[in-house]
């Protein structure tokens, strides 16, 4: 006779310790994951579109976002609050040229009717996207379901509203950047400031806070806080000459995932100082006198390697009957990115290096206006 229910489908914690996940690269390195559901909020007419066009160039094009690479990959764009105009417009402005693999739509479906079968026709057509950036939640949302629900649960309610989507991003291992709006009362904690209850921030991946510190200055702070990265915050100035968010002040190091764990910390500095190791994850663990136990460690670590990657360390492990192996390799000489000043960027201007002077090109029309500025400044 069949069982009434769907059994529990049970694991143990020890066969999940040993399991090696694939790593999703970020996006924008140290700023946007490469899977997940991510609000992006900020108060009406403050500038998220802006930059939602700004990460969209970037990413599509695989130029940096200010000091952060980028992982290159194809854009959808559901601009449902602007028009064709207006997003052209912007483009005008941040852009200089518009790259094939960037996409948008000005209609969609809302979430749970007909959204997400839209969007994955898009991924089939092109698959390719590895971003999708709804502008905005309000666009989308289908107040009618679970109407009942809503009334009687407002937190359960968002938290249906999100969930669709925070599924979709880890079926089809992408990136959503829901655009998204503050209530007007602030909280001390930025991210009490989304509108509505928190069972939007629930059962998101993330969210980043637009937030203006005072209407004198023309500097916004940037507050992210996600599951996969470290939390940060960022000031931000617009540049309202070349259509982009200039960044003014990062305020926590590119490191910052391994300086708030003691044993991650006593890694690097081990790393730093000998530059490699070739042995089991317990030698290793005596090594560094690590509090943890070594397949914790080198759990860790495995989770982590992207990271290290950038710091110049490349990881790999081995499981043997003697526990796992680990190695740590110096990496001599990162790859470094070359970037095509000829065709221009996705924003109107070029750096260009001539001799001691670095020269900058801004595109104005058919003209060039050029201004230098020593490279040793």
């Amino acid at each position: 006779m069949p069982k009434p229910f769907k059994s529990l489908e049970v694991s143990s914690v020890k066969a999940l310790g040993d399991k090696q996940f694939n790593i999703s690269e970020p996006l924008v390195d140290n700023f946007l994951p490469g899977r997940g559901l991510y609000l992006f909020c900020g108060s009406a007419k403050v500038g998220k579109s802006w930059l939602a066009l700004q990460i969209a160039l970037c990413v599509s094009t695989g130029m940096k976002l200010w000091n952060y690479d980028t992982k290159k990959k194809e854009v959808l764009y559901l601009c449902l609050e602007d028009g064709e105009f207006r997003l052209q417009d912007r483009l005008f402005s941040a852009a200089q040229d518009y790259p094939d693999g960037f996409y948008y739509c000005t209609e969609a479906g809302t979430i749970g009717r007909g959204l997400e079968e839209q969007l994955t026709e898009q991924l089939e057509l092109h698959p390719g996207i590895g971003l999708i950036i709804i502008d905005t939640l309000a666009a989308v949302r289908c107040e009618q379901t679970n109407a009942e629900m809503n009334t009687r649960n407002p937190y359960q309610g968002d938290y249906n509203t999100m969930y669709p989507l925070h599924k979709f991003c880890d079926d089809h291992d992408v990136t959503i950047l829901l655009v998204h709006h503050l209530r007007k009362m602030r909280s001390v904690d930025p991210f009490d400031d989304i509108l509505g209850t928190s069972g939007l921030f629930g059962a998101s991946d993330g969210a980043y806070i637009f937030r203006k510190e005072s209407s004198e200055s023309s500097d916004v702070k940037l507050f992210f806080r996600g599951r996969d990265m470290p939390e940060r915050i960022l000031t931000i100035r617009f540049n309202n000459t070349l259509g982009h968010w200039d960044l003014v002040k990062e305020n926590t190091p590119v490191e910052d995932a391994f300086q708030n764990d003691e044993d991650l910390r006593k890694v690097l500095e081990y790393l730093k100082e000998h530059g490699s190791f070739d042995g089991t994850a317990t030698e290793f663990c005596n090594l560094i006198q690590a509090r943890k136990k070594p397949q914790s460690i080198s759990g860790k670590l495995w989770n982590r390697k992207n990271e290290l990657v950038k710091m110049g360390f490349i990881f790999t492990r081995e499981h043997t009957r003697d526990g796992s192996h680990i190695t740590f390799r110096k990496v001599e000489q990162l790859p470094q990115k070359v970037e095509n000043t000829i065709k221009g960027g996705c924003y109107p201007f070029d750096l260009v290096l001539c001799g001691n002077t670095i020269e900058l090109n801004q595109h104005c029309g058919n003209k060039a206006v050029t201004s230098s500025q020593s490279s040793q400044e």
